[in-house]
């Protein structure tokens, strides 16, 4: 019998009718959840690496032209106060719009009139949450609290790690998710299977289903890596897979047949020889 270790069965899973059929012939209880999670890890890892290059270059090129903006802040006794003259506003390079102010003096108290998303002034933070809310908190309970530049730096670095900390927890919600799926998939294995006249148990279908959505995910992983998007996309992958699925089951039913057919000319053979 043809061993299908996971990269063979990767590759495999876009064209080979005996790879589904082998698949459909193992045990039932196993429903490729190992085969699952590897192929959820693999395939996430070249966008987590393409995250982590991401974050990097905005450290190192895009981090030293922010703080060369942004104040160093301090609070002392409730009482907040910048190195810089104040108003200071920091304004967006591209539009011209501005993007933070920081006014002790007072002749700023909110964010109405501006398309500012933050304001800082001696006493209070106020943020812009959406276009319809703003939160605002209040500083004066703050003994002592410096915000320096060092510590901003100290701060990104942490984003080197950010990458790896997401694909940890991406994996396990990906995990779920993608078994939810299959299980929807799975559902209309039935129908199909209605229609083929076949009589396998769910957890055949389940199994076949985690095998025939390989195709999809990994052009879906391709494109995506590439920002490459279109209208009706999710939909070409929910049919690519439904399609996987049936050619998965017609290639049991085949396999079975054939198998019933061979089992029966030794028959046939048997009985002749007595």
């Amino acid at each position: 019998m043809t061993n299908y270790p996971f990269f063979k069965k990767l590759i495999h899973s876009f064209y080979s009718k005996e790879l589904y059929a082998f698949v459909g012939r193992q045990n039932t209880s196993g429903i490729g959840i190992k085969y699952l999670f590897f192929l959820l890890c693999i395939f996430w890892i070249p966008e987590m690496v393409k995250l982590h290059v991401s974050i990097s270059d905005s450290i190192k090129n895009e981090l030293p032209v922010f703080l060369e903006k942004f104040p160093v802040i301090t609070i002392k006794n409730g009482v907040t106060s910048i190195d810089k003259p104040s108003p200071y506003i920091i304004k967006d390079d591209e539009t011209g719009n501005d993007l933070m102010i920081f006014d002790m003096s007072g002749e700023n108290t909110s964010l109405e009139n501006t398309e500012a998303q933050l304001l800082l002034t001696a006493s209070t933070f106020i943020y812009r949450k959406s276009a319809m809310e703003t939160r605002e908190y209040d500083l004066s309970n703050i003994n002592d609290f410096s915000l320096t530049h060092e510590k901003i730096r100290s701060w990104a670095e942490i984003g080197n790690y950010i990458s790896i900390l997401l694909y940890l927890l991406i994996i396990p919600c990906a995990l779920l998710y993608r078994m939810f799926l299959v299980l929807i998939y799975s559902l209309v294995g039935l129908i199909i299977q209605a229609i083929l006249q076949t009589k396998y148990s769910f957890g055949k279908i389940y199994h076949l289903a985690v095998i025939a959505i390989t195709p999809a995910f990994v052009a879906d992983k391709l494109l995506g890596y590439f920002d490459i998007d279109f209208f009706g996309w999710s939909l070409l992958c929910f049919m690519i897979s439904i399609g996987y699925l049936f050619f998965a089951l017609k290639s049991n039913k085949d396999a079975d047949q054939l198998s019933s057919s061979e089992f029966g000319t030794n028959d046939g053979s048997s009985n002749s020889s007595i």
